[in-house]
């Protein structure tokens, strides 16, 4: 049963998180290139690659909740206009009324959902200027917090003629 629950919730929560992701990685990229503008002496050519937001339970929660109230409130009126709903028109009036107040009090709660997600990961490429003069495109597998804050850096890979150089940084 509860594999069933998480199936579920993960056919429900993708729409929603593909369209979250996508919103997210344009401000992971501005933050990025914010700190490779900030560390490097001269690099060009940046590119992103395996993108992932950490989304907490909580948050996914919250933003689900609205979802979920607003196809409540599409069955709902679909019911009634089919003419299967079997409660009178007040009672019906009355139960859209909440379930649109519930879904707008739960959209409200999400926006500025905080702790939103747990980290960022994307991977930076990037000709970045050597010691050497030359430049080396050079990946670096990168964390960012909640707020878009460096958490961590690693180079992971290379592709350049000089090794042994170091980066040039500000």
């Amino acid at each position: 049963m509860k594999a069933l629950l998480l199936i579920g919730f993960a056919f429900i929560s993708f729409g929603f998180l593909a369209q979250e992701e996508e919103n997210d990685l344009v401000q992971v990229k501005k933050a990025v290139i914010t700190w490779a503008d900030s560390t490097f002496y001269e690099y060009n050519e940046p590119r992103f690659e395996h993108f992932r937001a950490n989304y907490t339970d909580e948050y996914l929660i919250a933003t689900l909740r609205a979802k979920s109230l607003e196809r409540s409130i599409r069955n709902l009126k679909k019911s009634y206009s089919s003419e299967n709903y079997k409660g009178s028109n007040e009672e019906y009036e009355n139960a859209l009324q909440d379930l649109e107040l519930r879904k707008k009090e739960a959209e409200l709660n999400s926006v500025d959902f905080q702790p939103k997600v747990s980290s960022f990961q994307i991977s930076f490429w990037a000709n970045i200027k050597m010691d050497s003069g030359i430049y080396n495109y050079i990946k670096f597998n990168i964390d960012l917090d909640n707020d878009l804050n460096m958490v961590k850096n690693e180079i992971s890979g290379r592709i350049g003629e000089n090794r042994n150089a170091e980066i040039i940084y500000r």
